[in-house]
């Protein structure tokens, strides 16, 4: 192995395991203190390169990838709908049998889990550090006023809300981000109860003419989140 070969392999593979490599260090000093120095700093680059990866990566891009995967169905839907309407104007179904394709009615979990889905790219990190002050100038359209403690609220704004106007506030749960939809209650939006799917699940409490819709993700005790806003927001019944 000549000297311009040696040099070679030596910074590119200094652990290389050729017969001839070895002996060349083996006979020279100067040639085994090149290769130690070429295996630090191939060392030491490794260790700059490595990345500790977070503890919850892998949820947060099984979230990502569910929400992408709900989101092309919901695309999907709509574009059968629309193929849908086509043919059956071209047939000639009548204009009362199209509207009420049109409305059929909802339901408000339903229309939850859309709402944050189309807003996690903006909503995924927001923090506003919202004070009590700026939460109720919002909620006191709906006819609520916090008087204690929510937590700490991250995002509060309206929103539009299927027909309507609603509040939209997030809070910090205990196993991540918390969704609140304060919902004046319409006709056309059936309640849901409880609903969820493969990452996130929800609430609705009916207080009044207001619908309470409170959405998690899967392992999120979200009891604690409806006794928390029980106990700390009044209400115009």
């Amino acid at each position: 192995m000549d000297d311009i070969l040696f040099r070679h392999t030596a910074t590119a593979t200094p652990n290389d395991k050729s017969e001839e490599f070895l002996r060349r260090q083996s006979d020279s000093e100067q040639d085994k203190a090149l290769v130690d120095q070429a295996k630090q700093f191939d060392a030491e680059l490794r260790s700059i390169l490595k990345v500790d990866l977070p503890d919850d990566l892998t949820d947060k891009i099984l979230l990502e990838q569910s929400f992408a995967i709900e989101n092309k169905k919901n695309l999907s839907h709509r574009w059968h709908i629309a193929i849908a309407a086509s043919i059956a104007f071209i047939i000639g179904i009548s204009l009362p049998l199209l509207n009420n394709l049109n409305d059929l009615q909802q339901e408000i979990g339903t229309v939850a889990m859309q709402h944050i889905l189309q807003e996690y790219p903006f909503t995924e990190k927001v923090n506003e550090q919202a004070s009590l002050s700026t939460v109720n100038a919002k909620l006191a359209s709906y006819g609520g006023l916090a008087t204690g403690d929510l937590g700490e609220v991250l995002y509060v704004n309206h929103c539009g809300f299927a027909k309507a106007a609603a509040l939209h506030m997030i809070i910090q749960g205990e196993k991540g981000r918390v969704t609140v939809f304060v919902v004046p209650q319409q006709s056309e939006l059936r309640n849901s109860p409880e609903f969820n799917n493969q990452i996130l699940k929800g609430m609705t409490e009916i207080i009044g003419q207001t619908s309470l819709v409170i959405i998690g993700e899967r392992d999120e005790p979200l009891e604690k989140v409806q006794q928390k806003l029980q106990k700390n927001i009044q209400w115009e019944i």
